[in-house]
């Protein structure tokens, strides 16, 4: 009985060779995997970077999407016939731009730095441009704004444009 068993069992050799090529088949699979996931984490990034320099591209186009109606009505304005047309109608027709301007700035998460008189400076968001002696604020013991010079805008809590404003001379 044990050559019988002898006969129906492989050698040593050929249970090497059977593991030898049983290795090589999960290796060339394996390697195939490999290729396969390498080639897909290529086109990937490949993806990733097309799709980042697309949003770069068009990262303001729904801001200019919304500031062509601006604009079609600044040129409407410029073809007005000018014999026509009184002081009123066109500073009407310039508070309605500035109005629509304002509008798509809030759409876009803009809003102005507009500060009132009296209200402490803010280096943060004020670019003291002058001081202005004030008999109103010369106790202060810190500096107030006296005066808004020109406004400034924050967007999404980042200063795009600080407000200018004059400041009061402490102790005067």
């Amino acid at each position: 009985m044990s050559e019988e068993q002898n006969e129906n069992q492989p050698s040593p050799e050929q249970e090497l060779d059977a593991d030898l090529k049983k290795l090589q088949e999960e290796r060339d699979t394996l390697f195939e995997r490999l290729a396969r996931v390498t080639a897909d984490f290529k086109n990937a990034q490949k993806r990733l970077e097309d799709d980042k320099r697309q949003a770069i591209e068009f990262a303001n186009s729904h801001l200019i999407t919304a500031l062509l109606p601006v604009i079609d009505n600044f040129e409407r304005a410029l073809h007005v016939e000018k014999s026509k047309t009184d002081v009123a109608a066109i500073l009407k027709g310039m508070q309605m731009i500035h109005d629509q301007w304002i509008a798509v700035l809030k759409a876009q998460h803009v809003e102005q730095i507009t500060p009132a008189a009296g209200e402490k400076f803010d280096p943060a968001l004020h670019q003291a441009i002058m001081q202005q002696p004030s008999e109103q604020y010369k106790d202060e013991k810190e500096q107030v704004v006296t005066m808004l010079l020109q406004k400034g805008y924050v967007m999404r809590a980042r200063v795009l444009r600080p407000a200018q404003v004059a400041v009061n001379v402490i102790g005067a």
